[in-house]
């Protein structure tokens, strides 16, 4: 295990620095899939074929991605927390049973997502006009959605071993893999938003496979013995993974809820919310990144009964969060018109996008002390309250945004304020309850 960072000893700062960029960078080419597909598609095909695949498709994927990360994250926590015992051979039990459970459930959802597509893009009141364009998207992106998920599982599963650096190099590769099918597919032959789809699953495909073969690898080299299914495995795994991932799913029903209203403003506006989020989604990939981070520190140190540290790593990762996040913000913010041009070629669109980054991306700033201590809770295995008060505080304040404030004055301006507005209740409600939880334990 040379490619293993052992947290449990050493500088945290310095450690979480090391460990973070590996998982950012990741986290940047992930998202290249999206950014690529978005400029490609709004500057070669158009302005309604940008809105198919960054609408209400674009949610629905979001919606079942974020669920198997979220479940992905009981994998991380309950490995750290072997790893930093030791005990090698419950790590492979874990793997093994962990990754049957995501491959089972993942073509499950696909199957369903696939059937009900329609259903649910009409559910979420998707423009008439892109109607049939999301619907391919949709369905040819469900199609092998089992694969990111998997990969997604596989890089989890590595990060909580200390490795942040292998799960990026497959990144790197099949991201510039991406470009190049989408640009085949798309303009060259012609397949619109269908090969811009299909050029996203071979991608997410070829990354999958190719961290199988590594996972093999790592625990074949650290223990030879035999595993079997194990239902308790998996209990304990959902246990930990499914409120997470439904915690997850929460905030994407929440944006869905947002972008049915969204739609109701036409398709100049859903374009632009799009390119706006294709921007905001390179600060959310920092905050997310960091609170990965949150996930092995506190598992690791968790488990090797080293509570100081586990206090030690969330103040260290919270500061490092606002340094970085705070530098971004005003970076984008201060290069908008330029940034927001490299998406289309509508001035309007692009006028509606810089009118929103005020109002919603100083929300991440709010936001940073609930995705720090909510993935601290999961590090120690407390997930089933933290989905609790999610659904309230996230779900019940967008839901009743969208419902009371939105008709004072139709906007999208008022309607991004919601973001923030739910932001700041949450990390209060995770503070308070990550104190508590502290108290219990130490």
């Amino acid at each position: 295990m040379k490619n293993n960072i052992d947290v449990t000893k050493g500088v945290i700062w310095k450690q979480v620095i090391i460990f973070f960029i590996p998982i950012v960078i990741g986290g940047f080419f992930q998202h290249l899939y999206a950014i690529v597909d978005a400029i490609i598609v709004g500057k070669g095909l158009g302005t309604l074929e940008l809105s198919a695949v960054g609408g209400s498709a674009s949610k629905l994927i979001v919606m079942i991605t974020n669920f198997f990360i979220g479940v992905s994250s009981g994998i991380t926590a309950y490995v750290s927390r072997y790893y930093g015992k030791k005990d090698f051979k419950m790590l492979k039990s874990i793997t093994f049973n962990g990754v049957i459970m995501f491959a089972v459930l993942g073509i499950l959802l696909s199957a369903i997502g696939i059937v009900f597509s329609n259903r649910f893009l009409n559910l979420l009141q998707t423009p008439v006009e892109t109607m049939d364009l999301s619907n391919t998207y949709l369905k040819t992106y469900l199609f092998g959605i089992v694969f990111s998920i998997l990969y997604n599982a596989f890089a989890g599963i590595l990060r909580a071993l200390g490795d942040s650096k292998r799960p990026l190099y497959v990144l790197i590769f099949c991201s510039f893999l991406n470009i190049v099918l989408d640009i085949l597919f798309a303009l060259v032959l012609r397949m619109g938003v269908f090969g811009v789809a299909f050029a996203t699953v071979i991608s997410q495909t070829i990354s999958a496979i190719i961290l199988a073969r590594i996972i093999v690898k790592e625990i074949n080299i650290s223990m030879k013995q035999k595993v079997n299914i194990d239902f308790r495995i998996m209990r304990d795994i959902g246990a930990i993974g499914i409120p997470a991932g439904l915690q997850s799913m929460m905030f994407s029903l929440s944006n869905m809820v947002v972008q049915g209203a969204v739609n109701t403003f036409g398709a100049v506006s859903v374009a632009a919310w799009t390119v706006y989020v294709r921007v905001d989604s390179i600060v959310d990939i920092l905050v997310t990144s960091l609170g990965n981070t949150v996930i092995t520190f506190v598992g690791q140190n968790y488990g090797a009964d080293k509570l100081h540290r586990v206090k030690q790593s969330v103040k260290q990762i919270m500061v490092i969060s606002y340094v970085i996040v705070a530098a971004v913000i005003v970076a984008f913010m201060l290069t908008r018109y330029s940034l927001f041009s490299l998406f289309t070629n509508d001035i309007a669109v692009t006028n509606i996008s810089i009118s929103l980054i005020f109002v919603i991306m100083p929300m991440y700033l709010l936001t940073i002390p609930q995705q720090v201590f909510s993935q601290a809770l999961r590090g120690l295995g407390k997930s089933f309250i933290p989905m609790i008060l999610t659904l309230v505080g996230v779900v019940g304040t967008r839901l009743l945004w969208v419902n009371f404030v939105l008709p004072i004055k139709p906007s999208l301006t008022l309607l991004g304020a919601c973001y923030p507005a739910s932001a700041l209740l949450m990390s209060i409600i995770f503070a308070v309850y990550y104190k508590r939880v502290l108290a219990k334990i130490a």
